[in-house]
């Protein structure tokens, strides 16, 4: 069989072949001066896919790398801080420890109580700290909102929330890049939650009923038993234990021993170690310890008194009600956890000179089921009529309740089991506001706490009794603040452990963007040894090519004739 070939085929097909052959030449001339052997997706389908994704999982990995170095900044300064927080509070423990001398005169605690005003504007000033982006450090996710704010009446309050920002810096990996302030300076647990009413019954507090007769009323200048007041040592106890039993009545039945009951009468005092006995002469007072909570009872005599008469000094024993029974002295006190407080603030634009006070719990069920924990702002829309929301209050707040404060003045009204006043008509116009916030006695901020003991340093006379006043709050004041420094301490601890996280999984991060790099380098860059002996075997077969075609396109039939 002939094979017929026309001069245009022959031509065509031979300079498509140096087209291609050129193409290939040229192509690893290109492949040899980028260093890459993949120039288009053409190349090589799936390693072109591959590399895409490669490239995606490094961008994602930069980004991994630039949250791990702005967490790590974050936690950077908020342990410096908190460093700078544990100094201000070791200085304020030496303080409250120099202040419980009992021989220091008034000005020596006055000169205390000035230190204590500078450290404790000084630790407000570090928990309002702020950080390079001008957020600050502990008020949750509202990093606008200053946290702590010191109120009218020398008390603080948190503005912040309870949230907790985080970063990712790994495929599953979170890592929290600060702590809010309830949490690390208000969720303090409180060792006063004891109040007593000594002497004098107190009318604000239940009398339980006694086994004997009623208690007598000592008169304040004849009071000679001191009771400090409770200090929890032991929570479990005390919320098991204690507060089943509350109120209770502890009275002295001789000038030794003193018996305490509990709200249904029965006697306890087995409880107690040494059944009740105490020495009342001894230096220092007497340490008891009852369900989960410590007190001091100190006895002070006053000038004449006969130190060989203490029964009839502080028992004044009246005759027992029934066999077995003894009966109940004239110095006696009752005990029961303290009630919660509330913290009101007023807004600075408030248009009228309405003020908020007040905070008496009436409904204990409503107020721990519909109560915010976090407070709720009080929002008058004209004179009378007011809005409740909660604490935080945004754009999009919901109204929880509405309600009515009219007149006469000062107006009571109610707002979820507790009665407030209201001093005078709000602006008619609208817009007065007033912020509450409940001060559980359960938890003390550590600012509270300082607060008192510098209140208390700068009122109390230099008596017997004032002495006593200025013993408890320091005794209150150094238990607060050590479970204060132990908040600060596991937060501390916690920073550690996330900046370890920080560094190792930056080194992860690292390992894994060299994998990825390695992996890219052997699909996308050339073997130079490869494409340098296929240029040369390329430029070879071109030049062969070029060599043949002209001589092919020579061969035709005009050739042939003579």
């Amino acid at each position: 069989m002939v094979m017929r070939i026309s001069s245009v085929q022959a031509f065509n097909n031979g300079v498509s072949g140096l087209g291609n052959n050129y193409a290939n030449v040229i192509r690893t001339q290109e492949q040899i001066s980028s260093g890459n052997r993949i120039l288009t997706p053409a190349d090589d389908p799936v390693a072109s896919v591959r590399l895409l994704q490669l490239e995606q999982q490094q961008s994602v990995l930069k980004q991994y790398n630039d949250n791990l170095t702005a967490a790590k900044n974050s936690l950077s300064q908020e342990e410096t801080t908190l460093n700078s927080v544990n100094t201000v509070l070791q200085r304020v423990r030496e303080l409250a420890v120099q202040a419980g001398g009992g021989a220091l005169s008034s000005a020596d605690r006055n000169s205390i109580a000035k230190e204590l005003s500078e450290r404790e504007a000084e630790l407000l000033n570090l928990m309002n700290s702020r950080n390079a982006r001008g957020e600050y450090l502990f008020s949750g996710n509202l990093g606008k909102t200053e946290p702590f704010v010191r109120n009218p009446d020398g008390t603080y309050s948190y503005f912040g929330d309870e949230g907790q920002r985080s970063l990712q810096v790994a495929s599953s990996t979170n890592v929290a890049i600060n702590d809010n302030g309830k949490r690390l300076f208000e969720d303090v647990s409180n060792a006063d939650r004891v109040i007593n009413a000594g002497g004098v019954n107190n009318p604000a507090l239940p009398t339980p009923p006694l086994p004997a007769t009623t208690i007598a009323a000592v008169p304040e200048d004849e009071q000679r038993v001191f009771m400090s007041p409770g200090l929890v040592e032991d929570e479990r106890a005390f919320n098991a234990n204690f507060r089943s039993g509350e109120p209770y009545s502890l009275a002295f039945v001789s000038g030794n021993e003193f018996r305490i009951y509990d709200a249904s009468g029965a006697d306890v005092t087995s409880e107690i170690p040494g059944g009740g006995k105490i020495d009342p002469l001894v230096s220092g007072g007497n340490s008891i310890n009852f369900r989960g909570m410590r007190f001091q009872l100190d006895v002070a005599l006053k000038e004449g008194d006969n130190p060989l008469d203490l029964d009839n000094l502080l028992a004044d024993i009246q005759p027992p009600a029934t066999a077995g029974s003894p009966g109940l002295g004239t110095h006696s006190f009752t005990l029961q956890s303290a009630p919660t407080e509330f913290a009101v603030t007023r807004s600075s634009t408030n248009a009228s000179a309405a003020v908020v006070a007040g905070g008496t719990i009436v409904n204990q069920n409503t107020f721990d089921s519909q109560f915010p924990t976090s407070g709720v702002v009080l929002r008058f829309t004209d004179d009378t009529n007011y809005e409740v929301y909660a604490q935080p209050v945004g754009p999009n707040s919901p109204v929880l309740t509405t309600g009515t404060a009219a007149g006469p003045y000062p107006s009571t009204f109610n707002v979820y089991g507790v009665d407030f006043t209201l001093s005078g008509p709000a602006s008619a116009a609208g817009g007065d506001e007033f912020g509450v916030k409940p001060q559980f006695q359960e938890q003390r901020g550590i600012l509270n706490t300082i607060s008192r003991l510098r209140q208390a340093l700068e009122s109390s006379p230099t008596s017997p009794a004032g002495n006593l006043a200025v013993r408890n709050e320091v005794a209150i004041a150094l238990k607060n603040l050590d479970n204060g420094m132990a908040n600060v301490d596991e937060v501390h601890t916690e920073i550690g452990a996330r900046l370890g996280l920080i560094e190792t999984t930056s080194v992860d991060n690292e390992d894994v963007a060299l994998v990825n790099k390695s992996v890219q380098a052997e699909l996308r860059e050339l073997d130079y040894a490869e494409a340098l002996s296929r240029l040369s075997f390329q430029s070879i077969i071109l030049e062969a090519a070029q060599q043949s075609y002209v001589k092919i396109a020579g061969l035709n039939l005009f050739n042939q004739l003579r």
